[in-house]
């Protein structure tokens, strides 16, 4: 096993860490998908800067996970990377 594995467990036995860790869950889920398109597209950051008319830095930032990008800046990425964003609401 790994030692990052062994601090992970370590950490998740903390009620605190595992919570925050869920709480985050939007933004990581939202990050994977953004880099999954991006590099399904064949594209660096800085090709998808160019297509937004932004910075590379601004890519890193939205696929970066540590907030929710706006609906505007996810369907300006998708075009960029050739995709479709698709919003659905479900019960819990």
């Amino acid at each position: 096993m790994s030692s990052i594995t062994t601090l992970k467990k370590k950490w998740f036995k903390d009620p605190k860490i595992s919570k925050a860790f869920e709480d985050m869950e939007p933004e990581f889920e939202v990050a994977h998908t953004l880099i999954a398109a991006r590099v399904e597209a064949g594209l660096t950051q800085e090709e998808v800067a160019k297509r937004m008319g932004t910075t590379q830095s601004v890519i890193a930032r939205l696929e970066g996970g540590r907030t929710l990008p706006s609906i505007k800046s996810l369907y300006r990425y998708a075009e960029a990377t050739g995709t479709k964003p698709v919003i659905h609401l479900v019960h819990n």
